[in-house]
């Protein structure tokens, strides 16, 4: 087919998108309605392929009949011939965006966002399940990142099955779907439902939260064998629940996995976004290091202290959080001995930043404004002293000054500070 054809004296060919494993995508116009839209072509060295036909005619059926705000919409289905033969197409809603695979291969993303994509692709799950239908190749390759990066939409449901005739492998005894995505369910010829499509969500999942695959091979054999045989590393999230429902979804048996895709839904909009990178320190070791700056302190080399607690206090905001009690605690430690050190107008800005944190429980809030109070008299009489202008809190917190949900256990690095105003424990 070439641009500017016409498919079935309505859909006009404008622009050629892309090739896939089994057909080709075009930009093209309705022309009754006058809209864009996406036409999948065939190819034509499948069209005397009775089962490559066969999963086309079948996505036409399936998707044309779900209806969801996270799934592509297929709007009409017909075949053509031409001098080379029979021609099947699809047509299906134009969607502007990318792919996630090549989202992915950009970099991570942002994990909050991510999440979000998850949870929508979760939706769309849950509709077709619901709907009787399991879509068996789910992966970022099959879902599309529109609206600026808002909205995740599954297409490709070339190789779904109704839930009452489900199977794992094709005609000839291959196994259906994409090798690192692939339940062992669907290796062994074993009954496959929607929980397979949850096990390639959980791939998914660890890939979008990780940058990478749970599993690594260098052949379909070795996949299998992983799928099958080994569990992977678990996953480093801010959030241990996180790393239990992935966890959860690569369970090796389907009956270990959750029941469903709503049951998975509602457990990750409860995640607290965040990674960990694998060398990150946990928060008991940052609490050690915040320790022994304190003591620096109040050994009189006030310096130091300031020089490790600047460091921490962004670790502790990345991993535990901007709002997290420990952060607050250890930024509250470095503005006291920043006031020691001398730089009492840059401990002054940093103590009236802390003060607005919502986070901050009351009787931290109430500290915080005692030594405020204190420290605005001593800069008043003695001067600001060097500014700090680096030592802000929306600097040191992450950019954005505050953040959402507090919790686990409350003090970091140092204690409460004294009523005097000088740091103590």
């Amino acid at each position: 087919m070439h641009k500017g054809e016409v498919l079935g004296g309505r859909f006009r060919l404008d622009e050629w998108l892309g090739k896939g494993g089994f057909g080709v995508v075009w930009r093209a116009t309705d022309t009754v309605l006058d809209r864009p839209v996406a036409v999948k072509l065939l190819l034509a060295e499948h069209a005397a392929d009775r089962e490559a036909v066969g999963r086309f005619v079948r996505e036409a059926k399936l998707a044309g009949n779900l209806s969801h705000p996270h799934i592509v919409t297929v709007h009409d289905y017909g075949r053509v011939t031409d001098t080379t033969g029979e021609i099947h197409y699809l047509v299906m809603e134009l969607v502007r965006g990318r792919p996630l695979a090549a989202v992915l291969k950009a970099g991570l993303p942002d994990h909050g966002r991510a999440l979000g994509w998850m949870a929508q692709v979760c939706e769309a799950l849950d509709a077709a399940h619901r709907s009787g239908v399991v879509h068996r190749d789910i992966k970022p390759e099959n879902v599309m990142i529109t609206d600026g990066g808002d909205r995740a939409k599954v297409l490709d449901f070339g190789i779904a099955r109704l839930l009452t005739q489900s199977t794992g492998l094709t005609s000839t005894g291959n196994v259906v779907g994409t090798v690192p995505y692939l339940a062992p369910e669907c290796w062994s010829g074993g009954t496959v439902d929607g929980r397979a499509d949850l096990y390639a969500f959980g791939v998914m999942l660890y890939e979008v939260s990780t940058g990478r695959r749970p599993f690594r091979a260098d052949s379909p054999y070795e996949y299998m064998h992983k799928h099958m045989e080994e569990t992977p590393p678990r996953v480093r999230g801010k959030d241990p629940a996180l790393a239990e429902l992935v966890a959860r979804l690569l369970a090796k048996r389907p009956a270990d996995r959750p029941a469903d895709a709503a049951e998975v839904l509602e457990r990750l909009r409860r995640i607290r976004p965040g990674m960990l990178r694998p060398d990150d320190p946990s928060p008991e070791q940052l609490r050690r290091r915040a320790d022994l700056a304190w003591q620096h302190g109040v050994e009189g080399r006030a310096g130091e202290a300031v020089d490790i607690l600047a460091q921490l206090v962004p670790d502790f905001a990345r991993i535990c959080g901007p709002a997290d009690p420990r952060t607050l605690r250890t930024c509250h430690d470095l503005a006291l001995w920043l006031a020691r050190d001398g730089s009492r107008g840059t401990a002054v800005a940093l103590l009236e930043a802390l003060t607005e944190e919502p986070g901050a429980a009351p009787e931290a809030r109430a500290d915080l404004r005692r030594d405020l109070a204190h420290w605005r008299r001593e800069a008043a009489r003695l001067g600001p002293g060097p500014a700090r202008t680096a030592l802000s809190a929306r600097v040191l917190l992450g950019g954005s000054g505050s953040g959402s949900g507090s919790g686990g256990e409350s003090g970091g690095g140092g204690g409460s500070s004294s009523g005097g105003g000088a740091p103590g424990r």
